[in-house]
């Protein structure tokens, strides 16, 4: 199939945190014939990265917990539990600012990285690419705290978990952040193998 697409514009009509922006295109059609001309909004979100820190040693996930907005306006708790996440900058890669958000988030060292998937999370009208991993590290059950950057309003609880725990919250319905869940669900998917690979991991000195 050939794949065409033909960009007649692409406007930045507001700007921001989230500058939204406006392009009109046609594109090949699954009949072979090309699309009137559409109009799209997209918000510019642009690179992400998200991990889910995991002891494999204690068989333990950390979750973080904050405010978002989304759920207030859609009569939903905005309170999520999350896995940490943050745009990758200019001079990243997606592991670099998975490393760099789990110290910011949540006050841990990821010892190692692996890679979940690169997704879009709403690709309809959200122009972001969000690359998931587990991130092995040491947990123990009491830590905990509050974290996050003062310059960014970031006011997020952290959560330390045994595995079957995380699974209950997303089983009962509580986990209602997508990047969260697939790094989890995947986690339940290759958890045997990471445990494996992952033996041993450093221990804080007493």
């Amino acid at each position: 199939m050939d794949r065409k697409v033909e960009v007649s514009s692409l406007e930045i009509v507001h700007g921001g945190f989230y500058p939204k922006v406006v392009v009109r295109l046609r594109y090949r059609r699954f009949d072979g014939s090309m699309s009137a001309e559409v109009s799209r909004d997209m918000l510019e979100q642009g690179l992400a990265a998200v991990v889910l820190p995991y002891d494999p040693a204690r068989d333990l996930v950390l979750l973080i917990e904050q405010f978002r907005p989304a759920p207030l306006l859609l009569d939903d708790d905005p309170w999520l539990f999350e896995a940490v996440a943050g745009r990758t900058e200019a001079t990243e890669d997606a592991a670099v600012t998975a490393r760099r958000e789990a110290v910011e988030e949540a006050g841990v060292d990821i010892i190692d990285l692996a890679e979940v998937a690169a997704v879009y999370p709403s690709p309809g009208c959200l122009k972001e690419r969000a690359t998931i991993f587990v991130g092995r590290c040491d947990l123990s059950p009491g830590d905990g705290g509050v974290h996050g950057l003062d310059a960014e309003e970031e006011d997020i609880r952290t959560h330390i978990l045994p595995f079957e725990a995380a699974m209950a919250l997303a089983g009962q319905g509580k986990l209602r952040s997508m990047p969260a869940l697939l790094a989890l669900y995947w986690l339940a998917l290759n958890r045997d193998d990471l445990r494996r690979r992952w033996a041993d991991p450093p221990r804080r000195e007493a």
